[in-house]
């Protein structure tokens, strides 16, 4: 018998993403409606602020953009408020701006675009 616990083993490393050119983040930020750059150098991120009628609502968008986040393993710092959420994205692990966070902005903007 071992006197050492069973852990289970280490997830997969998940491969270093690239960061992204400033011009590939403008061509980024152009594809995205009311994103812009926040911050600079190592603390640079894409931001987007969200308008709700009520705090539920409020809260009920920052739950749904938990479980993209966690979906999508890509956390977004958020300033919760009463009416409305400022969602800000960069790859932490990076220090930069890379694809994950223009796809998950896209995804968060998908939580509150209207189906047609």
């Amino acid at each position: 018998m071992s006197d050492t616990p069973n852990t289970p083993p280490a997830p997969p490393a998940r491969p270093r993403r690239p960061i992204l050119s400033a011009t590939q983040v403008i061509a980024g930020l152009a594809k995205l409606d009311g994103w812009k750059l926040h911050g600079d150098g190592a603390d640079v991120a894409i931001e987007k602020t969200y308008s709700f009628a009520s705090y539920l609502q409020t809260l009920s968008f920052v739950n749904a953009v938990a479980f993209v986040a966690e979906q999508q393993d890509h956390h977004p710092e958020m300033l919760v408020q009463y009416k409305r959420c400022s969602v800000r994205f960069n790859t932490h692990d990076v220090h930069g701006i890379t694809q994950s966070d223009f796809v998950c902005a896209g995804l968060v903007d998908a939580l509150v675009k209207p189906t047609a």
